[in-house]
């Protein structure tokens, strides 16, 4: 893909040596840098190693606390021995090279599980455009029925609703059709969490489907 194919394709801001796309700002509004896949997948695994980290410590030291203050310890004694667990209260050289040391040797007393979680998505995904379902038709949000969004009839029938904020990759086909294709949201996630992967979108409905990506016709 050249950049006189797609003019939305970049220069990678990252490696600087193949082309990608705009990614979607943090904040949902504009977008971010312009990525390669290997850039992008290296971004979103590092982002997934964060927010793992993140679930797994969260529930056990805050359990930790809350049972030591309810002992009576006094919450700064308890964030004393945090910050000597994690090296933070030794001088800076000395409590990089500490995490450094104290990481590696957990890398090894503990090996990679086996098998990933099954709600852990994966990096790749193989998808058949002919297999996802095509949209039909758009409806008007309907307030009075508590419905605040415009949404989607496909040709199995069922009511669509898309979300804006969320993170697509579109491919527009000889016939008109445009494959439109979630690969997460908001940048926190890698593939859709509920549904199919995406939709087949008809010409005239495109207009529609960018309104609702982008949030018009939202109801109070």
């Amino acid at each position: 893909m050249t950049r006189a194919a797609s003019p939305a394709w970049h220069v990678c801001e990252d490696c600087g040596s193949a082309y990608g796309l705009p990614t979607a700002a943090p904040t949902g509004n504009g977008t971010g840098p312009a990525l390669c896949v290997p850039c992008h997948t290296e971004h979103l695994t590092r982002h997934a190693a964060r927010v793992q980290l993140e679930a797994l410590t969260a529930p056990i030291v805050g359990a930790w606390a809350a049972q030591w203050m309810r002992a009576g310890i006094p919450f700064q004694e308890l964030l004393s021995m945090a910050e000597h667990l994690t090296g933070a209260d030794m001088a800076e050289d000395y409590g990089d090279a500490y995490r450094a040391r104290t990481l590696r040797l957990l890398a090894r007393a503990y090996p990679a599980p086996a098998a990933l979680p099954e709600d852990v998505p994966p990096l790749r995904t193989l998808i058949d455009p002919a297999a996802l379902p095509a949209l039909r038709e758009c409806r008007p949000a309907m307030p009075e029925h508590g419905i605040s969004r415009p949404f989607f009839v496909n040709d199995r029938g069922e009511a669509v609703t898309i979300f804006p904020r969320v993170d697509t990759l579109t491919f527009l086909q000889a016939d008109g059709v445009r494959v439109l294709i979630f690969t997460g949201h908001a940048q926190r996630t890698t593939g859709p969490v509920f549904g199919p992967h995406g939709y087949r979108v008809p010409a005239h409905l495109w207009a529609h489907v960018e309104a609702a990506l982008t949030g018009e016709g939202v109801t109070a």
